[in-house]
């Protein structure tokens, strides 16, 4: 009978852990859901990632500003064009911008000298699960940017792109900084 229970509580336990929820994963998608208060959103374009990468991707500087309480939050958004009607988002919230810059700086410089063993995989992800990799197999490198979206696709790029990527990163964050120093 304790076995029965204990197996019993177990499976509840598995079970309610396998629900999923439609909770925002970063704190800027928590901030675009707040109800009942005027928001009002700010975009600037950074760059367009469109040479050599599967799929295009556009680098923004977002701002959310809560009208009623005065206050603000930033995000730098990869927005990849899959097809003609679809668009996936990914929001990096500004506290992760620093240590995303550097992990693509260290990935961009992952080689076979970083690993003593035959192949390696070098990645970074971020709350909302956006993975950015360098994976080889025998002297094939692949760089792929893959989204937060489970439904995505992976979006394969050149290693070339990866630094292109890094800039636009640091330019979004130097953007946001002056915003914000403004008193914005």
């Amino acid at each position: 009978m304790k076995k029965l229970v204990l197996l019993l509580a177990l499976g509840a336990a598995c079970v309610a852990h396998a629900q999923t929820t439609n909770a925002p994963l970063t704190y800027f998608e928590a901030y675009c859901a707040v109800a009942d208060a005027p928001l009002l959103k700010g975009m600037s374009s950074v760059g367009l990632l469109n040479d050599q990468i599967t799929y295009p991707v556009e680098v923004r500087a977002e701002r959310l500003y809560n009208m009623q309480t005065s206050n603000a939050v930033y995000a730098v958004s990869l927005r990849t064009r899959v097809s003609r009607q679809a668009l996936v988002i990914n929001y990096i919230d500004y506290d992760e911008l620093d240590g995303l810059i550097r992990g693509i700086q260290l990935i961009s410089q992952a080689d076979h000298t970083t690993s003593p063993m035959d192949n390696f995989e070098a990645v970074y992800r971020t709350r909302c699960g956006l993975s950015i990799l360098k994976v080889s197999n025998g002297n094939r490198l692949t760089v792929v940017i893959k989204s937060g979206d489970p439904a995505a696709t992976r979006n394969q790029l050149a290693p070339f792109v990866l630094d292109d990527l890094g800039k636009f990163l640091t330019a979004a964050k130097a953007k946001l900084d002056a915003v914000a120093a403004g008193g914005q």
